[in-house]
């Protein structure tokens, strides 16, 4: 089985700094799916908050929903959990989902009962797996020492960003299943370096290593990116959105390619600034 799990953002939003062409035909979706089955990919990311992805994903999943693990996200600012998840559900044409995920730690932190609730929809059977999505590790800890049970957690792990890494092995003994996204940092690391923005200076060296690491490696850079995050045993699902089914064929060839040893990788980053693209548009970059 696969390890890629299919993010569907680009099924409902012009999403990504490498995305030309805006949401995906709807013909292409159907092909999309049917490819991510027959490689293998058992599980499907979306959210509310994706346009019309899932209204879009559920005219297609009545073929092939019962090899597939949906994982949908309690909108930002949500104050009704159960009618959030019936809508999802009946946009996405399911019964229930596998995973359903805060998608705003702001929303979780600020009204525990919100948690009880999804709780009690888990026990209801209309999920199987709940949990967080987050941004920062001072989320995961204030949610761990709070005795919160999390089933599920989706965090940003790539080549640069690796906060979320040393809270791997205590998640894994809580049995957690961690997903991980971000793993090509929004495209940043695909991007011609001479032509981005003034602000990414910072990071341009690392840049320009990063690609002397896949020559040395003898990969592409997405079998270089995929290759580090298979590499940490730790890690369910890797999550990647595509643009069209060339891409989603790119990185099933690249997962094929397998993991890579650490010794390619000693690029770290730590600012927030540049490992957490929401804040590039906070700053208005022009990537």
């Amino acid at each position: 089985m696969s390890k890629l799990a299919l993010g569907t953002a680009q099924f409902g939003l012009d999403y990504g700094i490498n995305n030309q062409r805006g949401k995906i035909p709807d013909q292409e979706i159907k092909e999309i799916l049917s490819l991510a089955v027959a490689s293998g990919i058992d599980t499907l990311d979306t959210a509310s908050a994706y346009g019309d992805s899932e209204v879009r994903l559920g005219r297609y999943l009545a073929e092939i929903r019962q090899t597939l693990k949906i994982i949908s996200k309690l909108p930002k600012d949500a104050v009704d959990p159960a009618a959030e998840i019936t809508n999802s559900l009946k946009k996405l044409r399911l019964e229930k989902l596998y995973g359903y995920l805060f998608h705003d730690f702001r929303t979780f932190a600020e009204n525990r009962k919100l948690w009880e609730q999804v709780s009690a929809l888990k026990e209801q059977g209309r999920i199987d797996k709940i949990g967080l999505s987050l941004y920062y590790p001072a989320e995961l800890e204030q949610a761990l020492n709070n005795g919160i049970k999390l089933d599920l957690v989706q965090v940003p792990y790539n080549i640069f960003d690796r906060r979320f890494e040393e809270y791997f092995p205590k998640l894994k003994k809580q049995g957690v299943e961690i997903h991980v996204r971000s793993i090509f940092l929004q495209g940043l690391f695909f991007r011609d370096i001479d032509s981005l923005s003034p602000y990414f200076d910072r990071v341009k060296d690392k840049l320009i290593k990063l690609r002397q690491a896949a020559d040395r490696a003898k990969r592409t850079l997405p079998e270089l990116a995929i290759g580090f995050a298979l590499a940490n045993k730790a890690i369910d699902k890797i999550v990647v959105g595509v643009d069209s089914l060339a891409n989603l064929r790119e990185l099933v060839a690249a997962e094929k390619s397998g993991s890579i040893a650490d010794k390619f990788f000693d690029l770290r980053e730590d600012d927030e600034a540049i490992v957490l693209p929401f804040k590039w548009e906070k700053e208005r970059v022009n990537v």
